[in-house]
């Protein structure tokens, strides 16, 4: 199988969506099952951030801006990421932007998107 075919084959296949939720669960779920290994799970790691890397991709559409917030605690540095949300007053942490980010990508009717987003947040915050 040629990359080219290897990649178009990666791109169509459907795969479990708690899969798909990070790329090295990807790759491990792609070397259980199928046996790929090297070279493969490199290409599955591009088609990965194509196809499947939802947040990254999303984002601008969903008016979802990430940033790092840089503070001291008893002079520790700490640096977390929050969300800027289009229309939204502040920053919020990463569980409340997964509830924009669904809404948001449900009015838009990205239903691949939403159902993506949901599978993620339940894995990251269990509901």
């Amino acid at each position: 199988m040629t990359t080219t075919d290897f990649e178009e084959w990666l791109e169509r296949e459907d795969f479990p969506i708690k899969e798909t939720l990070d790329v090295e669960d990807f790759q491990r779920y792609l070397a259980e099952e199928y046996g790929f290994k090297g070279a493969q799970l490199d290409v599955a790691r591009g088609v990965w951030e194509e196809r499947y890397n939802i947040l990254d991709k999303y984002y601008p559409e969903l008016g979802i801006r990430a940033t790092l917030r840089h503070y001291l605690v008893q002079g520790i540095e700490h640096v977390e990421t929050r969300y800027g949300i289009t229309g939204e007053p502040g920053l919020w942490g990463r569980e409340r932007m997964f509830e924009f980010a669904i809404s948001r990508a449900e009015e838009r009717l990205l239903y691949e998107a939403a159902a993506w987003l949901r599978a993620k947040r339940e894995e990251e915050y269990g509901r």
